[in-house]
């Protein structure tokens, strides 16, 4: 037996539900008002999105800013450790330099240790580094570490000797200079106390 059967029933055989026989309601066409209503509703969601969008593109230009602003100050630091490390050696070069004899100094090799010196000088400067002026400035904490102080200063406050030099990188102290600070006497020849 070859029976097809058609899937598609016939016209008079639909099925039908009790909900297929509810009738779409009639489409009603909005009015020219409500038509107005629904366009200022959209173009105030259209300002509003494209306010939401200039913020965030706002934030996003404030944020690669403040991020290469963050990566120049690293860049611009990130030899600190290094050449902090480096300090006690130009200390001993200032020292042997200072200790040579006046008679020596046209010495060749003395001469030679000028040069190393100043070769290293001139790479440290070109980092940002350079010293912090002491003697004969007035005392910033800041910038100076007092360990004694001299009273019978001519001027108070004010630095009379460097034990040991202090440097900056760049706008930042790598290194306090270590100084003693002048203190003045009052008219009676004491020490003004702190009261």
């Amino acid at each position: 037996m070859d029976e097809r059967q058609d899937p598609t029933p016939a016209p008079d055989e639909t099925t039908t539900t009790g909900d297929d026989q509810a009738e779409a309601p009639p489409t009603e066409e909005p009015s020219a008002q409500e038509l107005q209503n629904l366009l200022e509703q959209e173009r105030a969601r259209a300002a509003e999105y494209l306010e939401q969008a200039q913020r965030a593109r706002a934030e996003l230009i404030n944020f690669r800013r403040r991020t290469e602003q963050e990566v120049q100050e690293i860049r611009k630091h990130a030899s600190e450790n290094l050449i902090a490390r480096l300090l006690p050696v130009l200390d001993d070069f200032n020292r042997a330099v200072e200790s040579v004899p006046a008679e020596h100094r046209d010495d060749p090799w003395i001469q030679g240790i000028l040069l190393i010196e100043r070769k290293l000088w001139s790479i440290l400067e070109a980092e940002g580094v350079r010293p912090i002026e002491a003697v004969g400035k007035p005392f910033d904490p800041a910038l100076h570490e007092a360990v004694t102080v001299e009273e019978g200063a001519e001027s108070a406050d004010t630095v009379v000797q460097e034990f040991q030099r202090g440097y900056l990188l760049h706008d930042r102290v790598l290194r306090p200079a270590i100084v003693k600070v002048g203190q003045a006497t009052s008219g009676d020849g004491r020490a003004p106390t702190d009261a």
